[in-house]
C-alpha cells in the first residue's frame, strides 16, 4: 500500500536514484491511511492516535512507526 510513498525516483545529474520516504506529511499519511487530517490533527492536540516528529513547523509521520501503530489497534467484527 505505501508503495507510492515510499521510493521516489529523482534525477542526479545523469542517473536516476531511489530515495527513500521515510516521513510523510500530514495529508499524505491520510491519503495513505484513510484517515482524516482534521482526526490526525485532532488526535494530536489531545495526544493521541501514532507518533508524529515536528520539523521546525512541519509535522511528520514516520511511516515504519505509523504501520506498527496501525496494527497494533485493535480490530472489529466477528472473530474468524
Amino acid at each position: 500500500m505505501h508503495a507510492q510513498f515510499t521510493a521516489r525516483e529523482t534525477n542526479a545529474g545523469n542517473r536516476s536514484v531511489s530515495v527513500q520516504r521515510r516521513y510523510l506529511s500530514e495529508r499524505e499519511l491520510a491519503q495513505y491511511s484513510g484517515i482524516g487530517v482534521r482526526t490526525l490533527q485532532r488526535w494530536r492536540l489531545f495526544g493521541q492516535g501514532p507518533a508524529y516528529k515536528k520539523f521546525g513547523g512541519m509535522v511528520r509521520y514516520d511511516l515504519p512507526a505509523f504501520d506498527t501503530w496501525a496494527a497494533a489497534q485493535p480490530g472489529g467484527g466477528a472473530p474468524a
